[in-house]
Formats: structure tokens, sequence, C-alpha cells
């Protein structure tokens, strides 16, 4: 029987975490760099659009020329320190994560060399060489993006949920609601298609292992012919790859299409509210203009996260090699 690459959450998962995070420690200052460069740029983003309600108002409205050429100017102004700053802190990003993955790497290295003899005999040569490549690899794209996405989501979303309350609070209640009913439609389905993706990564571990044994035991095989029933073990294997495939892949086929419409849904009843509020009175042009920006921002930072995962579920993170 092949041996799977199993790969299990950490028995320990606060001690892993606190292992990453003495990693972080080691470069305090560049990581603080960065948290202000992410804010920064968040809060640019967030005073761009603001801009949107004088700008409208003041200088569209009373067809004042100058006055819109000078806005116009002060908000490109803003739109290109933002510029600066996210450039700023994804490029320092990167040499961290880089510096970060090399102690880490080197780390694996050493430790690999005094393990026991039995740690190797457990294992596959794709299950322990994957150590070094996928499992990195996933840690890598965890440090380029997951530590200043978490600040640049929390200032984005704070900030946002803040200025469309002052822009109009009433309009703010149905917009909120449905943000609301979004993120616990989308953190249900993330839920199961998670365990239709553990599906899939089972048999491919399981082909996967099997293809290895018979790669390294051909001799063995054609001593003892055993060619056509190892064919039929590995179509048996293969079909069960293909039915959770197709069962992974169809529901996130469903699943990607249902959360754009419902961000789309979001934006048209906010449009469409914030319509009849600017007719009755309750509020003004620009704000609705502003409002609306902030509205598609957020429902496409809900669904495109959503979006992502299930497409990286469709690859496999463990791609176990045949080594």
């Amino acid at each position: 029987m092949a041996r799977q690459m199993n790969y299990k959450r950490p028995k320990d998962l606060k001690r892993t975490v606190t292992k990453l995070m003495a990693y972080l420690g080691n470069h305090k200052f560049a990581m603080f760099i960065v948290a202000i460069l992410v804010i920064l740029s968040a809060g640019v983003n967030l005073a761009g659009t603001y801009m949107l309600k004088p700008t409208i108002n003041s200088f569209i409205l009373t067809k004042d020329l100058m006055g819109l050429m000078k806005m116009v100017a002060t908000m490109g102004g803003i739109y290109l320190a933002g510029v600066l700053c996210t450039l700023g802190y994804t490029q320092l990003m990167v040499k961290m994560a880089q510096q970060i993955i090399k102690e880490i790497r080197s780390d694996l290295f050493a430790k690999t060399q005094n393990l026991p003899l039995r740690y190797f005999d457990a294992r596959t040569h794709g299950e322990l060489m994957s150590r070094f490549t996928n499992d990195i690899d996933v840690v890598a794209d965890a440090l380029n993006n997951s530590f200043t996405a978490v600040i640049n989501n929390f200032v984005m979303i704070t900030g946002t949920v803040i200025i469309i309350v002052v822009l109009n609070w009433r309009l703010s209640i149905v917009v909120l609601i449905a943000m609301l009913l979004m993120t616990l439609f989308i953190q249900t389905s993330g839920k199961k298609s998670k365990h239709y993706f553990n599906k899939q990564q089972k048999y491919i571990g399981s082909l996967n292992g099997f293809i290895e044994e018979m790669v390294e035991g051909q001799k063995v095989v054609k001593v003892f012919n055993h060619e056509e029933k190892d064919f039929e073990e590995f179509v048996r294997r293969n079909e069960l790859l293909r039915e959770s495939a197709t069962e992974a892949l169809t529901y996130s086929g469903i699943m990607v299409p249902v959360v754009v419409s419902m961000s789309y849904l979001n934006y048209a009843i906010s449009a469409m509210i914030g319509g009849f509020f600017s007719i009755a009175g309750l509020m003004d042009l620009g704000s609705l203009a502003a409002y609306l920006v902030y509205v598609r921002q957020r429902c496409q930072s809900i669904s495109l996260p959503n979006r992502s995962i299930l497409f990286w579920r469709q690859c496999p993170a463990r791609k176990e090699s045949l080594k």
C-alpha cells in the first residue's frame, strides 16, 4: 500500500504561531515602517474617495471650472501619495519576507540534519522535499500578503463604516445589514467548500503516493507481473480523484458567481435607496456619489477574498513531487 502524504493542522497551533512570530520579531523596525505605510495608504484611499463630495457639490454642480481643476489636481496628489506608500510597503515587505524565509529555510535544513533515521524511513521523498519547497512557499505567500492585508482591511473597513454613517446614517443601516448577511453567507459557504477541497486533497495524496511507490518499485512489479493489478488500482484511485475534483470545482463554480452577484445586488439596492433619498432632499448628490464608491469598494473587499480562497483551494496546497 502506498504511503500517503498527510499534512494536518499543527497539534500545537499556538506554539507554531509563536515560533513564526519569533522570526518576525527579528525585524520589528521594518514591520513598524510597513504598518505605517499601509495605514497611510489606506487612509489616503479613504480621503480621496471622500473628496468626491465637495468636488461634485462645490464645483461640478456650480460649474466652477477653475475650482474643479484645482480639486482634481488635489485628488491626483492624494492618490499619488497613496501609490507611493503602497509601492514602499510592498517592496519593503518582499525584502523582509525573503530574509525571514532564508532564516526559516536554514533552520529547517539544520533541523533535518539532526533528525533520526526512523523519521526518514516513515516519510516519502516527496513529503520531505515539499517541506523545503511547497511549505516554504506557503509561508512566503502568507508573509507577503497576510500581514499587510490584515492592517489594510482593518483600516479600510473601520474607516468606511465611520464615513458612510457620517454621510448618511439612514442608508448605512440598510447597507450594513446587507454586508453582514453577505459576510455570514460567505463564511457558511466557505466551511462547506473546505469539506469538498479537503476530500480532493485526500485523493490527490493517495494517487501521488501510489504513483511514487510504483516508480520506485518497478523492478519488483515486473518480476511478479503485477502490472495489470497495479493498473486497476491506479484506475480506481484516479476515478476517486476525478469524482472529488468534480464536486469541488462544481461547488466553487457556483459559489463564485453567487458571491459576485450578491455584491452587485447590494450596490444596486444602495444606489436605488440613495437615489430616493437624494430626490427627497435627505442626501446631496456629492454624498451619494462618494457613498456608492465606498459601498462598491467594501463589497469587493468582502467578495474578492472569498473568490481567492475558492480559487486556491482548487490548487493543491501541498503538491507532492515525485522525487
